[in-house]
């Protein structure tokens, strides 16, 4: 039973307090009086679609709250158990409020309610005679109800309720029997592609690194072979060669060294030089003709670099976590 309704600032009630007595309660006036405003604010109240045209001008939200005595409604005290909404002696206290912008909440005994739930509520609450989504009668189960009850088949419509309620959980534990196992082979599809993918790569660590490196040389062979060659011919050429320059000086390191003995570290610097420049030709000469121009090794490994470079955007940002993704899909 509605006890007592609050309305405020909805459609042009500013504020209104309306409370009800046991038995028949009447609310008379002339057309234009308001009648329809207060059914309209209730059928709000029990889960009517809300817009914000309800909101009263110059407010910035609506808010209409019932409360009901519920004691001698069993059906729907079990209700909002189920929904873990805590009926203290029997009352129910909705309470919906509608915003300017648009939005809308709802709170059944001061818990946050869906419009789903608040609708479910309303329909068992009360029955708005002349709004058809609320007549008793128009709704599939207040007559299954009231047949059963005239039958005598309370009890037996009772137990086919749980019944098909235990039907409907298995039926749905099952399903989700299914999906977990479908979830679990695609799971162990995935991580079986994951675990070949990297392994066909036959990665090592740092490779990229190296790979690096050579890809640089291979793309400038030419330049490193011409400035190695220009070094080469710079220290073992023709005439002005250093090698031929330090050889015309060994006779002045010379008689350096034997006018003035002190001039002996003079010398031994000036032989160090030249068997330090000796050797600088001969790494020249070996470094150029280690060189290598091979536009086919230089595509390969690009085509390395690009294949690690993808399956370290998928599983890692190094070689190592590359390797360690591997063999955790394999282990999983």
């Amino acid at each position: 039973m509605l006890k007592e309704l609050y309305v405020r600032n909805y459609a042009v009630i500013e504020d209104l307090r309306l409370e009800l007595q046991p038995g028949l309660n009447v609310l008379t006036g002339e057309t234009g009086a308001g009648k329809s405003l207060i059914v309209g604010a209730l059928s709000l109240l029990l889960g009517e679609r809300a817009t914000s045209d309800r909101v009263r001008t110059g407010a910035d939200r609506a808010l209409v709250e019932g409360v009901f005595d519920c004691s001698n409604a069993p059906d729907l005290i079990r209700l909002c158990e189920k929904q873990g909404i805590e009926v203290d002696e029997g009352w129910l206290i909705l309470r919906r409020e509608v915003l300017r912008e648009g939005r809308n909440r709802a709170w059944v005994n001061g818990s946050a309610a869906t419009a789903g739930l608040v609708r479910q509520l309303g329909e068992q609450l009360v029955d708005l005679h002349g709004q058809h989504e609320h007549q008793a009668l128009l709704r599939s189960e207040a007559q299954r109800q009231i047949l059963d009850a005239f039958a005598g088949a309370t009890d037996a419509a009772e137990r086919t309720a749980l019944a098909h309620a235990r039907l409907v959980g298995l039926r749905k534990q099952s399903a989700d029997t299914r999906d977990e196992a479908a979830a679990t082979r695609e799971r162990a599809d995935f991580l079986e592609f994951r675990a070949r993918e990297i392994e066909a790569a036959g990665l090592t660590p740092n490779e990229d690194e190296a790979a690096v490196v050579e890809v640089r040389r291979l793309e400038h062979s030419e330049e490193l072979i011409e400035l190695s060659a220009t070094l080469h011919s710079a220290v073992y050429g023709d005439d002005g060669a250093l090698v031929e320059v330090l050889g015309d000086l060994s006779r002045k390191v010379d008689d350096l060294s034997r006018i003035d003995p002190t001039a002996v570290e003079i010398e031994e610097l000036y032989e160090a030089t030249r068997t330090n420049l000796q050797e600088l030709g001969r790494r020249l000469a070996d470094y150029r003709d280690a060189v290598e121009h091979d536009p086919g090794r230089l595509e390969a490994l690009r085509e390395r670099l690009d294949l690690i470079h993808r399956l370290k955007r998928k599983y890692g940002h190094s070689i190592e976590e590359v390797i360690s993704a591997g063999r955790d899909a394999r282990s999983e």
